[in-house]
């Protein structure tokens, strides 16, 4: 089960984000990518290892939400990964340019 930092504060905008994109649940996107072969918990902590849980979840559903849409363009997906971290409430300054 997905779990991460204010995650009560957080699930009713992600609720409405999954909803909106036809996601069934966190642990849904999780699944849907690692059936593709992408293990975003992988892949977040190997580049670093110290992220916190909400990082990883916001790459998922941003994952999850290219991957539906069937984004194959580069900039689409990182559009669609960006709306995953909208919904997570998680800003960065690195990573503003991503949400809008």
């Amino acid at each position: 089960m997905a779990t991460f930092e204010s995650q009560n504060r957080r699930m009713p905008k992600i609720e409405a984000c999954l909803k909106a994109n036809g996601l069934e649940s966190l642990d849904a996107c999780n699944e849907m990518l690692l059936a593709k072969g992408i293990d975003c918990d992988k892949i977040i902590r190997g580049i670093q290892p110290i992220c916190f849980d909400n990082a990883v979840w916001a790459y998922t559903v941003g994952c999850a939400i290219a991957i539906k849409s069937g984004c194959t363009k580069a900039a689409d997906a990182a559009a669609a990964i960006g709306i995953g971290f909208a919904d997570h409430q998680l800003v960065m300054p690195f990573l503003a340019f991503l949400i809008e």
